[in-house]
């Protein structure tokens, strides 16, 4: 390499060293500057406190100090309200047990990112809806009040979180594979289509406690029907006319071909039946010759079973009474007492297990699930 060469690598590398050296220093200088254009003794916010309790390796009990710093006030505390300036949010209510619940159901929320109208997602129901077999509430969060409401297709307003609840089972068998992947899958769609978060569970456990559940249901699933039939076969002493003011006086309320005793709440308790020669249902009772009437009493669907199993029993024997008849079991086998007393002690087993279960005869989750 010739002197020239080395010249001017030596140059060059002096105005590298050189331009390195003024952007450093313009960089300290701007630091500078911007430093003492802030506040000497701002402090941060965000950090407040954070700085201290860093350095402390074990928590301290809350305490207030005086100016000397050997002196220890004791703390007082004073009650703390909201800031009139800042509005509070109201606290979100639980999911009503009558559209949805954790134990019965597939449950999943699905939080939007901007309000949804509700007829919006009324149409994707009725698609989803279409692969469903089993009961599916659809619940909208009112963002007011913090309150669940039921969605209905008239509805016309919006809401910033949805609750969809896909129960697991019910008296037909427990929810399928193909069912609950449809649920899953239209949930997915729904949080893309509309900008939401869901989170989706795994199938397989799901089903797990869809069957476990539906196992528990048909086990204590008891379904009593006792019926008032003639002694002699004849038909002439069993006239509905009879039966009337027994009707009137047990309060049953007339649904179609039955005679209901319901509850303060309007939940049926028991009802009643009457048939004619042929089988069928008798809606004109006054006037019609029975052949048979029929008491059923749908064990997990009623409170206090055993003191309306004797409510039941005692308004049967007043119409074997008046009628002439006997009380018999379904397979019209007489009833004897000790058969009775049976019966009365099965039905307190069922609805024992079915409160350590979680699903107390006659309480919303088991008038769901028993449906």
């Amino acid at each position: 390499m010739s002197e020239l060469q080395m010249a001017l690598v030596g140059l060059g590398l002096l105005l590298v060293l050189l331009v390195w050296g003024y952007n450093l220093w313009q960089e300290k200088k701007i630091s500078r500057q911007a430093s003492d254009m802030l506040p000497k003794a701002a402090p941060d916010v965000l950090m407040a406190g954070r700085e201290a309790s860093s350095e402390r390796s074990e928590r301290a009990e809350p305490s207030v100090y005086a100016d000397e710093p050997d002196e220890m006030v004791e703390p007082t505390f004073a009650p703390s309200a909201p800031s009139p300036e800042v509005e509070q949010e109201s606290p979100v209510s639980p999911l009503p047990a009558e559209w949805a619940d954790g134990a019965a159901d597939c449950l999943l929320r699905i939080e939007f990112v901007d309000p949804v109208p509700v007829a919006s997602l009324w149409a994707e129901r009725s698609t989803m809806a279409a692969g469903i077999d089993k009961p599916m509430q659809w619940l909208g969060l009112d963002e007011k009040n913090g309150r669940w409401r039921a969605l209905l297709p008239q509805d016309p307003g919006s809401v910033i979180q949805l609750a969809i609840a896909l129960q697991l089972t019910d008296r037909r068998g427990p929810i399928g594979e193909t069912t609950l992947s449809a649920f899953l899958g239209g949930a997915h769609q729904l949080a893309q289509r509309f900008a939401g978060l869901v989170e989706l569970p795994e199938i397989e456990p799901l089903l797990r406690r869809a069957n476990d559940l539906d196992g528990f249901c048909v086990d204590v699933d008891l379904q009593l029907s006792v019926q008032v039939m003639p002694r002699s076969g004849s038909l002439n002493d069993m006239m509905g006319g009879k039966l009337v003011p027994l009707i009137n006086q047990a309060g049953l309320r007339e649904e179609g071909e039955r005679y209901v005793s319901v509850d303060a709440d309007g939940v049926e308790r028991f009802a009643m039946t009457c048939a004619n020669a042929t089988g069928a249902a008798v809606t004109q009772v006054e006037t019609a010759a029975l052949a048979s009437v029929f008491f059923a009493l749908d064990v997990p669907r009623v409170a206090d079973g055993a003191v309306v199993f004797d409510q039941m029993m005692a308004l049967a024997n007043q119409c074997a009474e008046a009628l002439g008849g006997q009380v018999a079991d379904a397979h019209r086998n007489p009833l004897p007492a000790a058969k009775l007393t049976a019966i009365r002690g099965r039905i307190a087993d069922v609805q024992s297990q079915m409160a350590v279960r979680g699903m107390p005869a006659g309480s919303m989750r088991a008038l769901r699930l028993f449906s």
